[in-house]
């Protein structure tokens, strides 16, 4: 890259200069929560190679909400948390006091979410040296609590972090009653659904997943910081064995995304007068040449249908229309993968075709390279700084995705240096509304009467199908949820025979609908 485009740069413009990935130990004697996010800022800082300290110049410190500080999650990590001000805590482990503390709310998207905070107050002017971190060490606490060591973890630095993202929970109350509740019990219903939408059998939409998701096990076992570092055939990732239970139909395990990590990593962003001052290669100067975030209306089964995103769409049109480019134009993707369906619904959305040769992830996907609750997508946007590096003058996109296809985000990178006066944050108000008053089914709760399966799913334990969650349609074109009567019978035979479009009868009993297919 020729010196005097990067000294054409102006001086507001943001610059992702540092990145890192951190890759913990296993097992009780692993690291927690703050020792994993001071171990990858301080690598990130390191990697800028700066020739001033960064930490000395460091405003803004922003940190990923970790799972275990979830509100109304009833997770097996639901212990004391400990740590009231986590950007406050981490600063103090790096030795720095910052005027910007910021914490996000929990979501797959608020990596994205806060990456695009912190470039609009470096464009403002109100920041100019921004450290953003996530990560978790949720397999140290699990191992620690199943072996009865103690997991007394607390930090208590004072003050009060700057909250950013929505907190509203996930689903409706009535949806909540029928099971739509872990993202393990929905995916698989967009899964069906997007079966249904391409008249496939559940073996042809099954080879499609396991093609799919072998080559993201691949990448990942190449990965230095992947959690998984094994390649995984198509059939071992759709035959259902003990080590591969089904989890939700028609997802086995090795389909999900897997939490249960030490990883952590940490961006360090700059303007580009500060990377001057601070004396920091141009070699590792990384642009972001737009940005945006975007939710698609909220509970599910208000929702048009159940295997597209007008979010991810319009999220994607607006930063290539931002940053004048195209999917033709990305050499490298990171589409968020936390169940197939996410990944399948993202591609189609942002129009790369099925037989394209680019893969889709530069790290090897959650349920293989792993999925730091909230986090990823600091790791993914790091892998992606690397590989850009790596590859000069070519573009990446990466995607966030949070709740249950919820909240969504998507951005373009490059070390093409951006010239001109930096906006490239999408302004959302008018897009939001668009997807807002977008039409669809009437949904009703206490529904009775005829009606079809238009998807669903089979939730199963170790021991077997335990309940079925089925959204389908009253003659009327009315939208209900409901379960099914407890019979394992039932439910095996909705695992092995096709059961979209099946008709039955539901029945309002309770506080629930309750589905008997005829």
């Amino acid at each position: 890259m020729e010196d005097n485009l990067y000294k054409n740069v102006n001086d507001d413009t943001p610059v992702l200069v540092g990145c890192s990935q951190l890759l913990g130990k296993k097992g009780s004697n692993g690291p927690n929560f703050l020792d994993i996010l001071t171990s990858a800022s301080t690598k990130a800082i390191e990697d800028c190679n700066s020739k001033i300290s960064i930490t000395e110049h460091l405003d803004a410190i922003s940190v990923i909400r970790f799972v275990a500080d979830t509100p109304n999650r009833n997770t097996a990590t639901a212990a004391s948390w400990g740590y009231p001000n986590m950007p406050r805590s981490l600063g103090n482990s790096l030795g720095v006091t910052v005027p910007h503390e910021i914490y996000t709310t929990t979501g797959g998207n608020s990596p994205q979410l806060a990456l695009n905070e912190i470039c609009n107050r470096i464009k403002d002017g109100h920041v100019e040296c921004a450290l953003l971190a996530g990560g978790e060490a949720l397999d140290t606490l699990i191992s620690r609590m199943k072996t009865g060591l103690d997991t007394d973890w607390s930090d208590d630095p004072g003050g009060k972090p700057e909250s950013i993202g929505s907190d509203k929970d996930l689903g409706s109350e009535f949806e909540q009653k029928h099971g739509v509740f872990d993202p393990s019990a929905v995916y698989p219903l967009f899964a069906n659904s997007i079966r249904g939408s391409e008249g496939k059998s559940s073996k042809e939409h099954m080879e499609d997943i396991g093609l799919l998701f072998s080559r993201f096990s691949e990448i990942a076992s190449t990965n230095e910081y992947a959690w998984f570092k094994i390649h995984r055939s198509l059939d071992e990732i759709v035959e259902v064995v003990p080590e591969n239970r089904m989890i939700g139909f028609p997802y086995t395990k090795y389909m999900n995304s897997i939490m249960r990590v030490n990883q952590s990593a940490a961006l360090v962003v700059t303007s580009a007068k500060k990377a001057r001052e601070l004396g920091i290669p141009e070699s590792k100067w990384i642009f972001m040449h737009a940005g945006a975030c975007l939710n698609d209306v909220w509970n599910i089964t208000d929702r048009r249908n159940l295997h597209s995103s007008p979010a991810i769409k319009k999220c994607s049109e607006a930063i290539f229309e931002a940053s004048n480019r195209s999917q033709d134009d990305i050499s490298f993707f990171d589409l968020y993968s936390c169940f197939p369906s996410a990944v399948q619904i993202a591609r189609k959305e942002i129009g790369i075709p099925d037989d394209d040769s680019r893969d889709l992830t530069v790290t090897g996907g959650l349920p293989y390279y792993g999925g730091p609750g909230s986090a990823y997508v600091v790791n993914s946007i790091a892998s992606m700084m690397t590989k850009l590096r790596s590859n000069p003058g070519k573009f990446g996109m990466v995607t966030a995705n949070g709740w249950f296809l919820t909240k969504h985000g998507a951005s373009i990178f490059s070390s093409t240096p951006f010239l001109g006066e930096w906006n490239q944050i999408i302004d959302s108000s008018a897009l939001q509304n668009e997807i807002d008053k977008e039409e669809h089914p009437e949904f009703v709760e206490a529904a009775n009467g005829k009606g079809s399966i238009e998807t669903y799913t089979v939730l199963n334990s170790r021991e077997g199908p335990t309940k079925a969650i089925i959204i389908g349609r009253l003659q009327d074109g009315k939208r209900f949820i409901a379960n099914t009567k407890k019979d394992e019978n039932l439910f095996n035979r909705m695992m092995q025979n096709e059961m979209l479009n099946a008709n039955g009868t539901v029945k309002f009993e309770g506080s629930r609908n309750i589905f008997q297919p005829d």
